[in-house]
């Protein structure tokens, strides 16, 4: 594969607003009684554009848009790198296939309680015991499923100045006795496990679904390489921690064991690995914080943590359609000036990373006893079906 088609990208919007109150400066008079003044800032831009590429034998044979994530996938990110002592749970609505590379347990619509990652793998949207992984399932144009294809568990991670790119990719060749084509793709993951012995998962939840406009033709014998990019675009915002977390909980199995670095600057690891039903995933997010901070800050995709933190909460944690909502009103005592924004995650073994980092192009001062707010919203192409 060339790298230019590498650089080609795939589906999906994701927003990241941060609100704050401006320096008393830059703003207009408190009204009587105190109330704070916010303003959204759109400096950042963020978004995730995404491409699903298509290869017969090498060559490159469709590029085209991720067109939606289904309903189950707001709730199930939000649950998976943003729990919090308030939010560790969530009904979820999802479609459960019935794939033969590994069995599922249950299939059809379902409606689950699905958990945060200290919980029990059977019920939780982390923890997974078999080296199994997620997978493509290819249809033709009459609807008919003609092959699975197992995406590898090796990622690929680039960043640059504009965002930073996650590929995953699988290949197969088919058992043919005639031409077919690529019609449509569903990519399923693996959620929930059963106990030891049993090979596959509780639920092959479908999170995303495309067609394309024309079909793509295999013949007998011919190898078929599907392609998933991820491109999380912004100035800012997206740490390389971002993306391989991201992996982790797109994929929760034993092979998407990845490293991140903490806080601390030492390597850890989020393990998606539940060695049976009733155990926790080895090491998943079981916490987050809005952090901010005040420290002489620039901005890093490698960065790991705020230069110096001030306060930090648990945020409200909110899941509506497409999108994920974490907010959190700080109030000081004195005056303070904040410099830089984040998300972090805690981890089951206690470490912290840092997924989310903004540095404001200018300091604010928050007032003693004025509210001042932090809002991260992240916003998913959306399709309101399962």
């Amino acid at each position: 594969m060339d790298k230019a088609a590498l650089a080609v990208l795939v589906a999906g919007l994701l927003l990241v607003t941060l609100a704050f109150v401006t320096p008393r400066s830059k703003r207009a008079p408190l009204p009587k009684g105190g109330a704070p003044v916010s303003v959204e800032t759109g400096a950042a831009q963020p978004e995730v554009e995404g491409r699903i590429l298509i290869y017969v034998n090498g060559e490159l044979k469709y590029s085209g848009k991720v067109h939606s994530f289904l309903m189950p996938a707001t709730p199930m990110l939000a649950l998976g790198l943003f729990p919090t002592s308030g939010f560790q749970s969530a009904s979820v609505s999802l479609y459960g296939e019935n794939p033969s590379t590994w069995p599922a347990e249950l299939s059809g619509v379902q409606t689950v309680t699905l958990y945060y990652g200290d919980h029990a793998a059977v019920e939780s949207v982390w923890g997974v015991r078999s080296s199994i992984a997620p997978l493509v399932l290819v249809y033709d144009a009459s609807g008919n499923k003609w092959t699975e294809i197992s995406l590898s568990t090796t990622p690929s991670i680039f960043r640059n100045g504009t965002g930073v790119l996650l590929s995953v990719s699988g290949s197969v060749t088919p058992s043919l006795t005639q031409p077919t084509n690529v019609y449509m793709l569903r990519l399923v993951r693996p959620t929930c496990t059963r106990g030891f012995g049993y090979v596959g998962a509780v639920l092959a939840t479908r999170l995303m679904e495309d067609t394309l406009p024309s079909p793509v033709t295999v013949n007998p014998g011919d190898s078929l390489t599907v392609v998933y990019q991820f491109y999380f675009k912004a100035d800012q915002i997206f740490t390389e921690n971002w993306a391989r977390a991201f992996f982790a909980w797109l994929y929760n199995v034993p092979g998407a064991k990845i490293d991140v670095t903490a806080t601390d600057g030492s390597t850890d690891y989020i393990d998606p690995y539940a060695s049976d039903n009733n155990v926790p995933a080895n090491n998943a997010p079981v916490d987050c914080y809005i952090v901010v901070g005040d420290g002489q800050a620039s901005f890093s995709r490698t960065a790991y943590r705020v230069v110096s933190e001030v306060a930090r909460a648990e945020p409200s944690v909110q899941v509506y359609g497409g999108g994920v909502s974490l907010s959190y009103a700080f109030t000081f005592s004195q005056d303070t000036t904040i410099t830089e924004l984040a998300v972090y995650a805690k981890l089951r073994d206690g470490k912290e990373v840092m997924l989310l980092y903004y540095v404001l192009p200018q300091p604010a001062v928050a007032k003693a006893g004025i509210p001042f707010t932090v809002t991260f919203r992240i916003n998913l192409p959306y399709a309101d079906r399962v």
